[in-house]
């Protein structure tokens, strides 16, 4: 799991903030359910904290249902097996709103839309071929809700990624996350899966022929068929 900095955000608690960024990992892909967390001691050192500061993020998590912990010599804290159903559970706590979703999609546009646009402009072959592998795997028949969500997260982030800014990756992750809660407060998207929001084929198609005009078009597109898609569940 990659770490970051507390000290970077000032305006958050380190507890919230080691929380949020275990979340983001786990909405992300970057850990699956199952997955073992890195040691507590490991994770002190990593956001450079106090370890009963550690303890107390992942105690927060563990309330929540995220994370499990398994005591002994094998023992550790574990991503929930069922951690998509209780974000999802989480998530439909809180009621839609418009205005808020106007914003995000807003906030959407600017951020994903110009990492489209240096994806397209800055993309290396190893960048291209996570971009197509994310792809297949958010195609694949086989991902179901709400894990079909995650691996759309997944594949905007690395697009962002390909994009070659760090401030546009932590970007993208923050609004998906932010997104992620919006989408799984509904159980539309399994019925909804052809939807147009759900078409990334011209992006890709746009990143890959170096087009990054028509790639940040394209993202656009695609973020205001996911608002007018959810503006009708408001």
């Amino acid at each position: 799991m990659k770490f970051v900095d507390p000290r970077s955000v000032a305006s958050v608690s380190t507890p919230s903030l080691v929380a949020k960024r275990v979340h983001e990992a786990i909405v992300s892909g970057e850990l699956r359910p199952g997955a073992q967390l890195p040691s507590e001691a490991e994770m002190a050192q990593g956001f450079g904290i106090a370890l009963m500061t550690v303890r107390a993020a992942l105690t927060a998590l563990r309330d929540m249902g995220l994370l499990m912990t398994v005591r002994g010599r094998h023992g550790g804290n574990f991503v929930a097996d069922d951690v998509g159903d209780r974000l999802t559970e989480a998530a439909r706590k809180a009621p839609l709103d418009k205005v808020l979703l106007r914003d995000l999609t807003d906030w959407r546009r600017a951020v994903s839309g110009e990492a489209c646009f240096l994806a397209a402009e800055r993309s290396t072959p190893d960048r291209l071929s996570q971009i197509r592998s994310a792809e297949q795997e958010y195609s694949s028949s086989e991902v179901q809700f709400p894990e079909l969500r995650f691996a759309d997260v997944r594949l905007h982030v690395a697009i962002a990624e390909a994009s070659g800014s760090s401030r546009l990756v932590r970007a993208e992750m923050e609004l998906q996350v932010a997104l992620t809660d919006v989408i799984l407060s509904t159980d539309r998207p399994v019925r909804s899966r052809k939807l147009a929001s759900y078409d990334h084929g011209p992006i890709i198609r746009a990143i890959e022929a170096g087009q990054a005009a028509q790639a940040r078009e394209a993202m656009i597109r695609h973020a205001e068929d996911t608002f007018n898609w959810a503006a009708l569940l408001v």
